[in-house]
């Protein structure tokens, strides 16, 4: 009784079209942001507790720890509510769409909700249990909130990866076997931990300029430079798991394939490798003058650097088709120099100069390359997002050919008969 009392169906949408798809645009891309944000400092806060924890470590990890927890603390209550609204703007504005894939992957949605009950007293356990628990049954309580963070990034991912290559199956059992899942989540995963800590290490940088004592200007001097290894670091492994994930796309799913690099988001994916570029080009930089200018061979790297992200940028126009292969030697070139000067950065932090004052253009140069990973792993976001359009799941006939088009996804959500009690 309850559905045959709402009106027929209508493909309307409350804001207009394209108002619709900046709203859920918009709202789901801070929401991004915030949770790679907390998922980031989750991974981190734990490991640099355990290395603080190891007889003669710095006493700065310890501190960095727990400035790291209170800060997923802060922001844990905001980012779940700006999750609810994204969540009931997205079931407004497109119902069918969301109904559809609420009923498809309703179980692994479950467990990525539910670990919020885990979490939470997790969390306010490891922050405030500082001082009260013992250091092995902190730190095991760090892990393991650590684990129900990423518990929910791996239920997350289904969805997303479903939607992008969904195979064969329409099932919650087989959502995580969609062929790009494996690399998405690798891919996520790895660029959350990657941007984040770039950011972490930029807000130090400033805070040290702020410092108003030398202890403290050595302290957040010393924490620019350790976060910035640990987003290098996860930076490294983006390429990889990046052709891995455009492969399984292009072998699954040739239509999200071409709209990843041919139609819809062909010319925006220029744009992503130039964000890269600034990205590993900015991280050279540090690597070779964050003590100032040296002899070594810090700045053949970065220009090496800065010439394979030249050749990985040409367009198609002027790279022919049958030499392809030079674009991803020019990028697998370019990140070698990387690896190679970040060896060389991490071994004079080692030796104990993670505290000696940065050289005036590192910085800015910090600062640039923060704001590009962050701006890279949003546009990344939206150029995946093109990528789906038409290609996905038909919740009708199983078949992998179109997710809803614009006009079914904006209609309200028909239950098939027997779903509801």
């Amino acid at each position: 009784m309850l559905l045959s009392a709402f009106p027929s169906p209508q493909p309307r949408l409350p804001l207009g079209t394209l108002g619709a798809e900046f709203a859920i645009g918009a709202t789901f891309l801070i929401h991004i942001a915030i949770v790679g944000y907390i998922l980031g400092a989750a991974g981190i806060a734990p490991f640099m507790e355990l290395a603080g924890r190891r007889p003669g470590a710095s006493p700065n990890c310890l501190r960095y720890a727990r400035g790291l927890s209170h800060s997923v603390l802060y922001l844990y209550s905001f980012g779940a509510t700006w999750a609810v609204f994204a969540v009931v703007l997205l079931t407004g504005l497109y119902g069918r769409l969301i109904g559809t894939l609420l009923n498809l992957l309703l179980l692994p949605l479950t467990i990525a909700f539910a670990s919020f009950f885990v979490g939470i007293p997790l969390l306010l356990l490891y922050v405030y249990g500082w001082d009260r628990l013992g250091p092995r049954l902190h730190l095991a309580v760090g892990l393991t909130f650590a684990l129900i963070q990423y518990l929910f990034l791996f239920m997350i991912v289904q969805l997303d990866s479903f939607a992008l290559t969904p195979g064969t199956a329409v099932s919650s059992a087989h959502a995580m076997y969609s062929p790009s899942y494996p690399w998405l989540l690798l891919h996520y995963a790895g660029a959350t931990l990657s941007w984040s800590a770039l950011v972490l290490a930029a807000i130090a940088v400033w805070r040290a300029r702020r410092a108003k004592t030398e202890e403290e200007r050595q302290y957040h001097t010393w924490t620019s430079r350790v976060t910035f290894a640990i987003g290098s670091i996860f930076l490294l492994a983006q390429p990889i798991s990046g052709f891995l994930l455009a492969e399984a796309i292009k072998t699954s799913s040739m239509g999200a394939f071409d709209n990843l690099f041919v139609l819809n988001s062909g010319s925006m994916f220029i744009g992503q490798v130039g964000l890269l570029a600034v990205v590993v080009v900015g991280a050279n930089l540090v690597f070779w003058l964050h003590r100032g200018p040296s002899s070594g061979p810090g700045a053949g790297l970065t220009a090496v650097s800065l010439l394979g992200m030249a050749g990985t940028a040409l367009p198609a126009a002027i790279l022919p088709s049958g030499l392809i292969w030079l674009r991803y030697t020019a990028l697998f070139v370019a990140f070698i120099a990387t690896a190679i000067n970040l060896g060389r950065y991490l071994m004079e932090v080692r030796r104990g100069g993670a505290g000696v004052p940065l050289a005036p253009m590192v910085p800015r140069a910090m600062g640039a390359v923060a704001v590009a990973a962050l701006a890279l792993t949003i546009f990344m976001g939206v150029v995946k997002e093109n990528a789906k359009l038409p290609c996905g799941i038909d919740a009708g006939t199983g078949q992998t050919s179109c997710l809803l088009s614009l006009h079914q996804s904006a209609q309200n959500f028909n239950a098939p008969p027997g779903t509801l009690p």
